[in-house]
């Protein structure tokens, strides 16, 4: 709204003529601005998926209300246009014919009688017109109106329909104007194909084709399995049979297993980058391709208003996809989009009115036959002669009709099925047991038809929720319906099996999928073994049937039923050279993306885009819990979606390249609970499959499989003849105790869990496996273990004592009439005040606490005992662990030895319900403890997320899997910050096996590292044995222990989410505390506290149980009254105990306290009294000592002041003294820079002098010597030197005036004194700068140095040119003597500078000598100040000190004589405070009580919980004394 409104005030500011305001700047772009440019909003309000516009935008538009369009007058005009005479007379009637079919049609979905309809019948009658303009106009109209509206016309309408069209256009009925070339090659093209040619079939794909000529976008509609896809895969090919030269050319695409942003494209907000989408891709992509040839966009997939209403745009007039990008993807006029689609349910009225409908309805029944013609007519010679086929046909019209019919009208499948579907069952079980010698038989032809279709139609039945058994229904109808193949009349006839040598019905435990199992369980578990039964050989015979036939099969049945342990069973026995499987449990949050990840796990690629399974074998997916994927608000799941596109189009897409993958050699076997999930599956993924409905064995069946289990185990053990001889009864009874149980107990929204079947019957009967011969030596014992697992499968489940009581009496009552030998009533006493024994079995009976694995199951006889040992176990713990004070009453002792029980079994899973403080983890710590296990939690904070989840989880599989350590996962509800937890969780419990817990490389370094274990344990040494040892590991030593509340919905809602948290876990309800619970708490928790009298003490302890009981009445009639639901938990019970012992020890000490500082009160009085005496004989001291220190301190101020005098006069004269010596420091200072400034002037000079020393080199001096005649000039250089050096040189012959001779300044001589020692003679002139600056240079030597200077030769770039060593001494001696110059005009000023310094100096002794004197006459100064400030410090200290003990003695004095009377008073109230903390043990019960159970009631309730309850108990209780209060 931000950016239009910038362009509207824009708009409004536009100024033709000035440039500025011709541009407008939106987020900071500076753009033109077009004045003509305006902005149209066109919206239906209302629809699902589209939102309102925003405020802000909405007030910078007109809203204008559109009205329903005159359609006559449109009409009228339309077809006059078009070229019609009797435009009024026709627009009438095309009016009323569309008036009268909304109102009398049935109200489908996909009905447009709209506008735009309107103009495409009008559009098809104006080229009908042109093509015929001499036909008459109403049978134009009529013929345009006909063949356009009748393919979206249901079959129940079409009366109606054309009952309406004759009476408006009476005795009209032109010929339908059809292509027949096509319809020829639509017929070729369906014999290719080896599809039956229906012409109502081939009618559907030429309406397809006209369709698409008049509009652009089409959607084809109709039930599973009416011929949608084949009828646009038939156009196509047909189309490419007329033009072989013009193709053309489908993409495929299912929306709906992607997002709407995967699809269209998004921004990342990450990245804010944009990430094409996989529609617009594949759209720019076809658009691209440089021919117009025909190209169809196929989006098959349900329609909901997310991605169809994106797609508007495209499918009207505009033809246009317009993405978030601000990119226009074009519809090119030879591109069209098929949409193949279930139904209209979510679309709205503008999208059904855009687009073309052709509706393929199979109420006809001509999409079954064709399926069988396409079937009979595409098996191979080898099997079906002509006549052959003739009696296939013949056989499917004698069955098939009647037996349709009376599945939709009398039957109920476990899931929907239509007719297509059963058919195509049909012929799928006929694919796999047809063979030429059946064929060529009619009678054993017709026995396995049959065969095939009692168990096409009968696979899918089973018994109803009502208790109908559709099967036996299916079975007597068809009996009598059909006589000519003869079937044992006992039993139903899904009880048979065709023997294919004879042509005989036998019994299923005749067939080859039945086989007696001889059970040993010193080797094997019972969770491994499959027992087969007449049920289960059933459907493992077809099961294995159609999986090698390469056919997708489903099983549907409730939970426990042993669905996944059939498929688990056949697809062990798969050749692994021939197929390899791989498992995916479906749960609540299984995307398509997570689905696609899991499913290409184990795919290889083959060539190009071509991927499959490794080798030459096939792979079969076993998809477990098919329908529990999340249903979204359109009612599709994006898991389901990606499975047909698989199963229908055999590819799926990478969303990430975008690129298409096609995946062959695959095959889906699948699994699903018709109650839990989504019910159901879309059922046009439901009719690939051939479904197989897996109910609840029968009590035969139930039979022949534990008398399998348990008499193989006692067999196998060795127990004695007298345990053996009572199997058959045990058997029995426990089939009758789950009966009744799963008929007493029946799940409801609340009990949830209340759902018993056969995977608790089996869990009964793992126990009874645990036994040993050793420990059970006598069958009643054996009766007793019975009793006590049927007891921990059923009774642990159920929610409170009426349920646990109604459950003791099936027990007692069932195991009287099989076991009535036996003295079993004494565990189920009531009444009459004697409390029945207990029974449990447990791993520690024995009272001693073994190692782990010595731990043995057996009968304990008392509790006692096992508290004993408990508490030992306790002490142990607490020695190495955190402390857990916890009290083992003995319901806790139970429940320890429950969840050892559980834990100790392969695979077991214990999920603990309670409430808040019931003791879930301190008793679940403890038993892993006993049980040698370490426990795992997870550590939540805000920033725990999956990732550190899954971690978590790995480090528990490698402890348990990899170091085969004894690991308990320890989990709570409160723990689970992401519900996505329960993903990992919930494959976790089911097999162990997470699938996308580790990566490829991760998953191979622990095979690597489990290899040699798992050869040593039996298993191969391929990747996917040493796997499966591994997840048999995690079974074996990984074991969860999930502490839930039952409070509010969650655990019912996760539960149904995630099936295996109740259906793979042994639930521990953890019922209210009972009283002695209750009391050995409370008596523990008071133990350390001092209530005074021991009758006292045992009425708070009766108090405790007593009030939290009748808090508990209380909040039932509560929420009974008020709808307001009030709990009082096990944690409420130890928070008030831990309330009353903190308020009591607080409030004693707050009254000790209050005591204390009254008799404190009086010991002052006391000692105030002894101290006002003390007080005056010490003040009168204090006076005396304080006048004698101020006499003292008066005498030293006197002569401190004496002395300061003196210091100040000398202390004034050096001051004078160090202005004087400042005066000649100023005075020095400038005579010092003025001389440095002009020696400063010198050093050039003396530096270009020393540079020209260094020039010289030694050889050249040594060679001048050997010279006998210099050059010109060179002489005059070296006299010039001697000059200089005269009386500095010894060798230079001077005068007695110090000067050289005339006639001695020559060659000669220069040679001969000079360089007689070339180097002294350098050092010499080195050292000539020294000589000057102390003045031992004579002064006749400058002055007769100035002639040389004068030569005109005596330069040194002449004198170089002649001789370079005469050239650097002349340049020497010019430097030397500028130097010397300069220097001479400076001594004076040194001199000046020498005398200032000597006058500064003495200056300065003079100030030295008067600083002493002052610095001797200051510190005796200080020493008098330092006792003068002494002594007067304690003339003060001492008057302040009488000062104080003045006021001291005066408010002494006060004090006592004010406080006199309270010393009464505060005697009186530290009685009294005693006696009132003698009462706060009852007044903190009361209070501690109300603050934890009452502050919810209202007013009535609190005051009669008061009134009637808690006061009265602590007022007079019916045990111990009365509470003080």
């Amino acid at each position: 709204s931000v950016q239009f409104k910038a362009v509207c005030d824009s708009l409004r500011l536009y100024e033709k003529r000035e440039e500025k305001t011709h541009r407008v700047t939106i987020e900071g772009d500076t753009v033109g601005l077009d004045p003509t440019c305006g902005a149209f909003i066109t919206m239906n309000p209302g629809y699902l998926g589209r939102s309102e516009l925003p405020e802000g935008l909405k007030a910078l538009f007109r809203p204008i209300t559109v009205i329903v369009p005159d359609l006559v007058l449109i009409c009228e005009n339309m077809m006059m246009a078009e070229g019609f005479l009797q435009a009024k007379m026709l627009a009438s009637k095309f009016y009323g014919l569309y008036s009268l079919l909304s109102e009398l049609l049935s109200k489908q979905s996909h009905y447009d009688w709209g506008l735009r309809a309107v103009k495409s019948v009008l559009v098809v009658a104006g080229q009908l017109k042109r093509a015929e303009p001499s036909l008459n106009e109403d049978a134009l109209l009529m013929r345009a109106l006909r063949d356009f509206n009748i393919p979206k016309i249901v079959q129940a309408d079409e009366v109606v329909f054309f009952g309406l069209l004759n009476d408006l256009f009476p005795g009209l009925n032109p010929p339908r104007v059809f292509d027949e070339v096509l319809s020829e090659c639509v017929s070729a093209a369906c014999e290719q194909s080896g599809l039956w040619p229906d012409p109502f079939f081939t009618l559907k794909v030429m309406q397809l084709d006209e369709l698409l000529d008049i509009r652009h976008c089409v959607f084809i509609m109709g039930p599973p399995g009416a011929g949608k896809s084949t009828s646009w895969k038939m156009l196509q090919a047909a189309r490419n049979i007329r033009f072989p030269e013009n193709k053309v050319k489908t993409v495929d695409i299912n929306p709906k297993v992607m997002p709407t942003e995967d699809l269209y494209g998004h921004i990342s907000m990450s990245t804010r980058e944009w990430k094409d989408g996989l529609l617009s891709s594949v759209m720019r992509d076809i658009g691209r391709i440089p021919n117009e040839h025909p190209k169809w966009m196929i989006l098959d997939g349900d329609l909901d208003a997310n991605w169809i209403e994106s797609m508007n745009s495209v499918m009207d007039d505009n033809k246009m996809l317009t993405l978030a990008s601000n990119e226009r993807i074009p519809l090119k006029h030879y591109m069209r989009m098929i949409f193949e689609i279930r139904d209209l349910k979510y679309a709205t009225p503008a999208t059904v009115s855009r687009a073309g409908i052709l509706y393929i309805s199979t109420d006809g029944g001509s999409q079954w036959r064709s399926i069988v013609g396409s079937w009979v007519r595409s098996r191979p010679s080898t099997l079906f002669e002509d006549e052959d086929r003739e009696t296939i046909h013949g056989m499917f019209e004698k069955y098939l009709p009647s037996c349709l019919k009376h599945y939709v009208t009398d039957l109920q499948g476990v899931v929907n099925c239509n007719d297509i579907s059963l058919s195509v069952s049909v012929l799928r079980l006929l694919d796999t047991i047809l063979t030429r010698a059946i064929v060529s038989d009619v009678a054993a032809f017709e026995t396995a038809f049959v065969f095939c279709l009692i168990w096409g139609f009968g696979s899918v039945l089973t018994i109803a929720d009502d208790g109908t058994d559709y099967r036996k229904a299916f079975s007597e109808w068809f009996r009598l319906k059909f006589k000519s193949v003869k079937i044992p009349s006992r039993d139903t006839i899904f009880d048979y099996w065709l023997d294919p040598k004879t042509n005989k019905f036998e019994s299923w435990k005749s067939s080859p999928a039945f086989k007696v199992v001889d059970f040993d369980s010193t080797v094997l578990n019972m969770a491994e073994v499959t027992v087969p039964t007449a049920e289960t050989s059933s459907v493992s015979y077809w099961l294995e049937l159609l999986v090698h036939g390469g056919f997708h099969v489903m099983l549907a049945g409730p939970a426990g039923t042993g669905k996944t342990q059939l498929v688990n069973g056949l697809l062990s026995q798969l050749k692994p050279e021939r197929h390899i499987k791989a498992t995916v449990n479906m749960n609540f949050y299984t995307s398509a993306a997570v689905l696609l990840t899991s499913l290409e796990a184990p795919l290889q690629k083959r060539t190009g885009s071509i991927f499959g399974p490794p080798g030459a074998a096939k792979l079969v997916y076993f998809i477990d819990d098919l329908n529990l994927p999340e249903v979204d608000p359109y009612g599709t799941q994006s898991a389901i979606a990606l499975l047909r596109q698989h199963v229908d189009y055999g590819h799926w897409y990478d969303t990430h390249k975008l690129a298409l993958k096609t995946v062959d050699d695959c095959q889906y076997v699948s699994a699903l609970n018709p109650t839990a999930g989504s019910f159901s599956v879309n059922a046009r993924l439901q009719r690939h499959f051939s479904t197989f409905a897996v109910g609840m064995p029968s009590a035969s069946s139930l039979i022949t499989i534990y008398q399998t289990f348990l008499d193989g185990h006692l067999s196998s053990q060795g127990f004695n003849s007298a345990i053996s001889s009572i199997s058959s009864n045990l058997i029995k009874g426990a089939l009758a105790v789950h009966k009744e149980v799963s008929e007493t107990f029946r799940k409801t929204a609340a009990n949830f869990h209340y759902e018993f079947n056969i995977r608790h019957l089996a869990n009964v009967f793992q126990g009874l496996l645990v036994a040993t011969p050793l420990v059970f030596k006598d069958a009643e014992k054996f009766v007793f273990l019975w009793l006590h697992e049927s007891e921990r499968v059923y009774g642990d489940r159920l929610v409170d004592y009426d349920d646990l009581n109604k459950f003791k009496a099936i027990m007692q009552s069932q195991a009287r009439k099989v076991f009535s030998q036996f003295n079993i009533a004494r565990f189920y006493i009531t009444g009459g005040g004697v409390n029945p024994d207990p029974l449990i079995f447990c791993h520690f009976a024995d009272g001693i606490i073994q190692s782990a694995e010595d731990l043995s199951y057996d009968q304990a006889t008392n509790l006692l005992g096992l508290r004993t040992t408990l508490e030992a176990a306790l002490d142990e713990f607490n020695e190495m662990n955190a402390v857990m004070n916890l009290v083992l009453f003995d319901d806790a002792v139970l429940h320890v030895a429950r969840i050892v029980r559980i834990i100790k079994q392969t695979g077991g899973h214990a999920l603990l319900v309670g409430v808040g403080g019931s003791g879930k983890q301190s008793l679940s710590r403890l038993a892993a403890h006993l049980c040698g296990f370490s426990v795992m939690q997870i550590m939540v904070n805000q920033n725990y997320s999956l990732l550190d989840f899954k971690t978590d989880l790995q480090n528990m599989y490698n402890k348990a899997g990899i170091k085969q350590e004894g690991v308990l996962f320890l989990l709570t509800d409160t723990q689970i910050s992401n519900e996505k937890f329960l993903v990992y969780l919930n494959d976790l419990l089911s097999s162990g096996n997470i699938p996308d817990l580790y990566s490829k490389d991760e998953k191979e370094t622990i095979i690597n590292g489990l290899t040699n274990k798992a050869k040593g344990a039996g298993y191969s040494a391929e990747p996917a044995s040493v796997w499966m040892y591994f997840i048999s590991k995690i079974r074996e030593n990984l074991h969860c222990c999930m502490c839930f509340s039952p409070v509010g919905p969650s655990l019912r809602v996760r539960a149904r989410r995630f099936p295996a948290l109740a259906s793979c876990t042994v639930i521990d309800w953890f019922q209210p505390w009972p009283v002695q619970a209750l009391a050995s708490v409370g008596k523990k928790l008071l133990a350390n506290t001092d209530l005074g009298n021991p009758e006292v003490m045992k009425a708070v302890e009766y108090f405790m149980p007593t009030a939290f009981i009748a808090v508990n009445k209380t909040c039932k009639s509560f929420a009974a009254a008020e709808s307001k639901f009030v709990y009082t938990t096990p944690k409420s019970y130890l928070e008030m105990l831990h309330l009353y012992n903190k308020m009591l020890s607080r409030k004693r000490a707050l009254m000790d306290k209050g005591m204390l500082r009254l008799q404190t009160g009086i010991e002052k009085l006391y000692k105030a009294a002894n101290d006002v005496v003390e007080l005056e004989a010490n003040l009168r001291i204090m006076l005396e000592s304080a006048e004698e220190k101020r006499q003292v301190s008066e005498e030293i101020a006197k002569n401190v002041k004496r002395e300061k005098t003196v210091v100040e006069v000398e202390n004034d004269k050096a001051k004078v003294e160090e202005s004087k010596v400042a005066v000649i420091q100023a005075v020095v200072a400038s005579k010092q820079a003025e001389a440095s400034k002009d020696l400063e002037q010198a050093e050039p000079a003396l530096l270009k002098a020393m540079a020209a020393l260094d020039s010289l080199d030694r050889r050249d001096l040594g060679n001048c010597k050997t010279m006998a005649k210099p050059p010109p000039g060179v002489d005059d250089v070296f006299a010039s030197v001697m000059v200089l050096l005269a009386g500095i040189n010894p060798n230079i012959i001077v005068q007695k005036s110090g000067r050289v001779r005339e006639k001695e300044r020559t060659w000669e001589f220069s040679k001969k004194a000079l360089l007689g020692n070339v180097n002294g003679f350098l050092d010499e002139l080195k050292s000539f700068k020294l000589n000057i600056d102390e003045g031992t240079v004579s002064e006749m030597n400058f002055k007769d140095i100035r002639p040389f200077l004068q030569l005109e030769h005596f330069l040194p770039e002449v004198i170089e040119k002649r001789n370079s060593a005469a050239a650097g001494l002349c340049s020497w001696v010019i430097n030397i003597v500028n130097y010397y110059d300069i220097v001479l005009t400076v001594e004076p000023k040194r001199q000046a500078l020498r005398e200032a310094n000597e006058q500064l100096g003495a200056a300065n002794e003079q100030l030295e000598v008067v600083r002493s004197r002052v610095a001797a006459l200051q510190e005796r100064l200080d020493i008098l100040t330092a006792e003068y400030n002494a002594a007067e410090a304690q003339r003060l200290e001492a008057q302040n000190t009488a000062d104080k003990g003045k006021m001291k003695l005066e408010l002494a004095n006060r004090l006592t004589s004010a406080l006199g009377s309270e010393k009464s008073r505060w005697s009186e109230g530290i009685e009294r405070l005693k006696l009132e903390r003698g009462l706060l043990v009852g007044d903190c019960l009361l209070a501690a009580s109300f603050i934890s159970y009452i502050g919810p009631f209202t007013k009535s309730y609190r005051e009669a919980l008061m009134d009637n309850t808690l006061i009265p108990l602590v007022a007079s209780p019916p045990v111990g004394a009365p509470i003080p209060m």
